[in-house]
Order: structure tokens, then sequence, then C-alpha cells
């Protein structure tokens, strides 16, 4: 039985395994040839193979290493024990005496060779006429490409040898893989994000997986695994094998590689003109770089992993002297955002001068990439006054992402006055979140008074033809899409298209314009038109809404919720698969937001169990990282699911942890958050008053004010109820909130010319409907009170239902 430790290197190899033991019992061929990059598993599976054959079997044991590549025969020396020592350096008698040896034997005993790479030329020659001859079998390991031996290819192209090629784990592997290592279950964009970063290398992966472990950035909660922040990837311990790695080949392929990993992605021709095309080469068969295919082919680290390990080796006055010699050849016009960060570290590693509008450029650039880190570097270097308002906005996202929210309100407190309308929408974007994400009193109060957007909106807004970065229209823009809307739908709609109408030329206006816009009709059931605003917004949200920080997510999240208003089920999944492959440097801080989605729209399917299941790992998530302030939401529906599931325990914890959190977003979802929890169970608290409430004019011109005594209200089917009365010439209505299902009103009507206390009895008079009949009072009173209609409920969708008689 394998070992724990074997199984988990042996995680999606146990085809490998089994093709290599059916090569060598079935005595068809001479061997097995095993390929793959460093760290893919090539020495665990020939373990795997040896102890599956058994004892019974002869193995001899070859040792290769880059000390003996370069002494002749220096691999089989402890098996030339029969040769003398003055025919050493003679092929034919090595080859004569060890054919000797291995015909005495009682069975053609096998050679395991691992890392046959680095075996010298006779040797390899010597092994291959052995196991062509059929003396003895073989089994070797080597890395890919040029670098295996031709001898041994020329006997796999014979037929002798099969060749097994090994490929990085998959998502799946990988996250098999974490749940062996760290024996509980983990969250999928824990594996996600470690896959990506190691680039499905098994031994990268079992290094990384421990290193965060023990280091603290992987935290175990309620049973399971969370990345808490992102791990220091050059610390890990097996940076010292790649390291060995890349100091063992040629200079040229070193330099190459080291100005890759700090200023790359880079085109391949821009490569090529300061690397020979087998340096080049040599870098991708090693696995430390990756060369794309298509027409626009660019080089790039191989793995997050391998480009940080390099980035942290290098000295610092060889960094300066490569940023001096090879900086200028690249062309500025052509850099995609990654290349600019790495670009703006190794500069700021270096100690050079960098403009400020460059700094704030790639602040913006990191924020929208949810690289806090990196943008608080950024736009903490920024020492212009006239780039500090910007640079102190940067400053506020970045730390309002890592969850520091005074400080975020403190930085936008400094970043006053405004004068850019760019600036002031990413501050009024900023202000809102700012307001909703915490209680405290002091930020809030600073959140309320950095940003006045639009103080009165023009009717005359416009922002066609004028740079929209001059213009106070921006901030309008931003008091509009932040209004809040408290039912007041028709009126928010009309703004909301206004702006979208007047923004066309300005899609980071116009597009989340058309997104709040298509998710405010959908909430109201005009799925139609609410689908194709939706369409023509997510059609422009790639380019132009990555271009403002957490804008593109919340586009994803509406996105999303309009296609599981409509039953789009395979349109989301879809959705959330390609944000988690394409952007999985993100899910420290979106992965919330992915299972939140993913759980709404299992819970419209009706299944749920597992929508529970994926809100759990959404409260979980939301409590690490929750910038678009989802949380709420979430509790309301995992409350509302596990009661369902049949889990009331579950439900009640849910619903006091919603009772103690705050609107979240987005707006037109608080009331359906609120119907949610109700029906989930009762909201904890004091229990509110029921009053009778008066109508909004008194015939009579008397003033208004709280009614003393209020109404109450017997249990359900109790055939009296006692009500206070008010002004006589009132119309009081008189409301009972039922906890079962959705929420009912029930609406009773009186009349009356004096204050005076009635009991009013449910008296029946035909099936289905009932009166209430005044027992005292007086004679006027009574006959308007069994006169009128009593019993009539109001429903959620505005049907009437009939309220069940008493008793």
């Amino acid at each position: 039985m394998a070992r724990p430790a074997d199984s988990t290197a042996l995680i999606e190899r146990d085809g490998v395994v089994s093709g290599a033991l059916d090569s060598l019992r079935s005595g068809t061929g001479s061997g097995v040839l095993i390929i793959g990059p460093a760290g893919t598993g090539r020495t665990a599976i020939v373990k795997a193979v040896l102890r599956e054959l058994g004892q019974g079997e002869h193995f001899i044991r070859l040792t290769a290493t880059r000390t003996l590549a370069s002494v002749p025969f220096g691999a089989l020396a402890p098996y030339l024990g029969n040769v003398p020592v003055r025919d050493l350096d003679s092929y034919a008698a090595v080859l004569a005496g060890i054919t000797e040896s291995l015909r005495s034997e009682a069975q053609p005993p096998l050679f395991v060779i691992d890392d046959a790479h680095c075996l010298d030329r006779s040797t390899a020659q010597v092994l291959a006429r052995a196991a062509a001859t059929g003396v003895a079998g073989l089994m070797a390991t080597s890395l890919p490409g040029s670098l295996i031996p031709e001898d041994f290819l020329t006997l796999w192209d014979d037929g002798l040898l099969a060749k097994f090629t090994l490929s990085p784990l998959s998502p799946g592997g990988t996250h098999q893989l974490c749940e062996q290592i760290l024996r509980s279950d983990v969250s999928p964009w824990v594996s996600r994000w470690l896959h990506t970063a190691a680039a499905g290398n098994p031994l990268m992966l079992m290094s990384l997986i421990r290193h965060a472990r023990d280091s603290g950035v992987l935290g175990w909660r309620h049973g399971a695994w969370f990345l808490l922040s992102n791990p220091a990837l050059a610390q890990v311990p097996a940076s010292d094998v790649l390291y060995q790695q890349l100091r063992s080949m040629a200079p040229e392929a070193r330099t190459a590689a080291t100005i890759v990993a700090l200023a790359g992605p880079l085109p391949l021709s821009q490569v090529l003109r300061f690397s020979g095309s087998r340096a080049v080469d040599a870098l991708d068969l090693a696995g430390i770089i990756a060369v794309t295919a298509g027409t626009d082919r660019e080089v790039r680290p191989a793995s997050l992993m391998v480009g940080e390990i390099i980035r942290q080796r290098v000295p610092a006055a060889r960094s300066s002297m490569l940023r001096a010699n090879i900086l200028g050849l690249f062309r500025a016009d052509d850099v995609r955002p990654e290349a600019r960060l790495n670009r703006l570290r190794w500069s700021l590693d270096c100690g050079a001068a960098i403009p400020p509008g460059q700094l704030v450029q790639a602040a913006e650039a990191a924020n929208t990439a949810l690289d806090p880190e990196t943008a608080l570097r950024a736009a903490a270097a920024v020492n212009d006054a006239l780039f500090l308002p910007e640079a102190r906005i940067q400053l506020a996202y970045s730390n309002y992402l890592l969850g520091r929210m005074d400080a975020a309100a403190g930085h936008l407190e400094d970043a006053l006055p405004l004068h850019h309308g760019r600036a002031v929408y990413l501050a009024a974007l900023l202000a809102d979140r700012l307001r909703h994400a915490t209680s405290e009193p002091r930020t809030q109060a600073k959140a309320c008074g950095t940003v006045s957007g639009g103080a009165g909106r023009s009717p005359g807004l416009s922002l066609a033809g004028t740079p929209w970065t001059s213009l106070p229209a921006a901030g309008m823009a931003a008091d509009m899409l932040l209004r809040g809307r408290d039912g007041r739908f028709p009126a928010v709609a009309a703004g909301l298209r206004e702006l979208a109408e007047a923004s066309r030329s300005v899609p980071e206006i116009c597009l989340p314009a058309l997104s709040q816009l298509a998710e405010l009709l959908t909430a109201q059931g005009r799925m139609v038109s609410g689908l194709q605003l939706d369409e023509e917004a997510w059609l422009g949200a790639s380019a132009a809404c990555r271009a403002l920080p957490l804008v593109y997510e919340e586009m994803v999240f509406r996105h999303c919720l309009n296609l599981s208003r409509a039953g789009c089920w395979i349109e989301v999944a879809a959705v959330l698969d390609d944000y988690a492959a394409q952007q999985p440097g993100r899910l420290l801080f979106s992965g919330g937001m992915l299972h939140l989605v993913r759980g709404y729209a299992l819970l419209r399917q009706g299944r749920m169990r597992d929508s529970l299941a994926e809100l759990r790992w959404a409260d979980e998530e939301l409590l690490i990282a929750d910038p678009l302030i989802l949380r709420p939401f979430a509790l309301a529906l995992a409350a509302y699911a596990a009661r369902c599931a049949g889990n009331p325990d579950a439900a009640h914890k849910y619903v006091v942890a919603y009772g103690r959190s705050g609107c979240g977003e987005p707006r037109t979802l608080r009331l359906l958050a609120d119907a949610y929890c109700h029906a989930a169970g009762p909201v904890p608290g004091p229990e509110p008053q029921r009053r009778c409430r008066p109508a909004p004019t008194c015939p009579r011109g008397r003033p208004r004010g709280p009614r003393r005594g209020g109404s109450r209200h017997q249990a359900p089917g109790s055939p009296l109820r006692r009500h206070r009365a008010g002004c006589g010439a009132c119309r009081v209505q008189q409301s009972c909130r039922r906890r079962r299902g959705a929420a009912a009103v029930i609406v009773r009507n009186c009349g009356g010319r004096r204050r005076c206390g009635r009991t009013y009895q449910f008296q029946r008079r035909r099936p289905g409907r009932r009166t209430p009949a005044a027992v005292s009072g007086g004679r006027r009173a009574g006959r308007a009170a069994r006169g009128k209609n009593a019993g009539t409920v109001e429903a959620d969708g505005g049907s009437a239902a009939r309220a069940p008689p008493p008793g």
C-alpha cells in the first residue's frame, strides 16, 4: 500500500504508473522513458513502479549527476570491477565487460536511471545497446526537449521503449492535493489561486501549501482552509531548487530569464534582441519561461512563483545595470498592464526617479487589479503637490481593500479639494462604499463629508464633446449613480436612463448606469427590457470598466443577478467559470461574491442544500474580504436556504447575524433580503409596537400625534380584539404582520364620532366573510362598523386573499 506522502505525489499519475508496469511486464519492449519538467513527479513515479514490481526483481540503480556528466562511464563506475584499469578508456572493452556481467545474471536486470539527461554520452550508448540486445531492461527519467539522450529517443522511435510525458496538474488535481496535504476541506478559490501561482507544478505546489499554512497565510475556519492574504512566493523552500537549476544554465539564458521576470511579459521579438534563440528554447524546455502560441507570441515566466523567485534573487547592482541597459529597448506604447506594474516595481527597487503621473496610473491599475500592496507602494512614492489628491484617492482605495476603513476615510479627507471630474468620480464611489461598509460614526462622518457629488442635479447634464476628466458633470454622475432609492424606483430609473443617454461617450459612467438600470428593471419583473440593457452593458464591461477599481466586479455581480432572475443558469455558470479562470489573482477579494452568486442561482432553482453549501462558503469568504458589501444579502439567503433544508438552528444563526449587519448592496436587494430573512424566522430584537395609524388628514383639523395605547392583537383565531379608536371622523387602518410565509396585512376600516374605547367582535355574515360588529359604543358607530368589509388580506403580489375564519 502506498504511503500518504507517496499518494500525494502520485495525484493524476496513476495512469503513468499502470502504463509503465504494463510495458515492463509485457515483455514486448525493453523499458520505459518518463519525460517531464522538474518537479512534476518523475522520481515518485519510479519509486511507485519499483514498489509494485516487488522484491523479486533485480534492479541496478545508476546515479546520474551534473558532476559525473563530464566523466566517461561515470554512472557505471561501480559496476566496472571486472574491466582492467588500462581498458577503462576503451568503449569496446567497457561494452564487452558490461555485456558479460549482465549475461551471467539469472534474469535480465532492470537499469533504473533518474535524471538521465545528466548521463555522459558513452554511458547512454552502453545502456541503449544493452536494452536493444535484450540483456537488460531500462527505466529512465529525463527533462524534456533536447536534453533527452539521443540514444534513448532512438529506442523509443524503434518501438523498444514506451515514452510517457508528464503534464502539470489540472485545477481539480491541485484541489485534491491541497485537501490531502491540509487534511481538511479547502476553499475552491484557495486551490485555484495556488494552481495559478505554481502553474500546476506538484513540487512547487506542495512547498507553497506548507509554507502558506506555516506562515499563517492559510487560515482554518469552521472546518475548512481559507486564503487570508497573498503569500510571499519567493520564500517557499522549493525556491532553492529552481535557483540551482537556473544557475546551471548558460549566462545568456540566465540573463534572459532575469529580464523576462523583471520586465515581462515581453513580445518574443523584443526578447530576441538581447538574447539568442538557443537560450530562449533552453529556458522554455526547462520550464522557467513560457512562450505563448499564435501570431503575437509573448514570453513570460512559467508561473508567478518562478517570476517572483527570480526577481528576489537578482542582486541590486546587477538589477540596476540591467535596467539602465535594457529598459530603453522597450516600446512605451506597447505595454500590457501586467508588464507596466512589473517595470514599476523594478524601477522602485532600483531607486529610479519615476514621473508622478506614471505612479498614479500604476497605483490605479494595481487597485483595479485588486493588488493593494503594489498600489500602496506606488501611490506613497508620489511627492508632487499637483498629483497628491489623486495619489491619496488611490491610497484610500488600497486601504479600503485591505479592510482599513478609518485610514481609507482619512486619505479621502486629505485629498480635498478635488478639482478634476475623474478624481471626484472615484472619490464619490469610494465614499459611498465607506458609508455602507462600516458602522463607526467617525469613519462615516469622514466619508460623508468627503464628496458632495453634484449637489443638485442639473437638467442639462451633458458629457459629450469635452474630456470628462475636466468636467464638474462627473460629480453629478456619481451623485445619480449613488442616489438612494427608498422605493422611488420610477424616479431613480428615469435618472439613470437620462445619465446613460448623456454619457454615451464616457463608458466609465454610461456602462455602470446601464447596469444599475437593468438590475432595477429585472427587480420589477421587466425582464425583456432589463436583459437588453444588461447585455449592452456587459458587452462593453470587459474593456471599459476594468479601468476603475471594483466597478468590473460590481458589473459581474449585477450581470449574474439579472441572468439568475431570468433563469439563465447555464449562462451564469459560464460567467463565473470564466471569471475564476481568467482572474485568479482577484479571488482573494471577489471569491465571496462568486460563491454568493452561485448560491443565489441554486436557491432560485430550488436546490436548497446545494445553495446552503455555497452560501456557507460565501459567508466565510466575505468575512475575509467584502469590498462590495454583499454579506448581509448572503446571510439572508443562507437563513432561508437553511430553513428550507430543514436546519432551523443554522437558520436562526444566520438570522441573528443578519440582524446585526448593516444594509448592503445592491440597493434593490434590501427589501428582498428582509423578505428572505423574515421567511426564515423572526429577526431577534425588541418587538415593534403595533399602533393604529391615522389618516394623513383630519377633517376637524386636530393635530396628529402618536396615539397612546396602540392596539392589542390577540392570538390568531381569537373572537375578540380590542381597538382603541382615535378621532371619530378619521379612518383608522389596523395592520397585523404574519410570520408564516409571505407578509400579509389585514386591513380594517371603522368610523366613529368621539374618542372612546371599543371592543369589536368578528361575526359571520356569510361563508368566507367576516365583519367587525360594535359590542359597545354609539348606534351610528356600530352601524358603520357592521357595514364595512374587514376581512380582506393583501398578499405580496397585490392579490387579495380571505382571512381564515376564527376558531
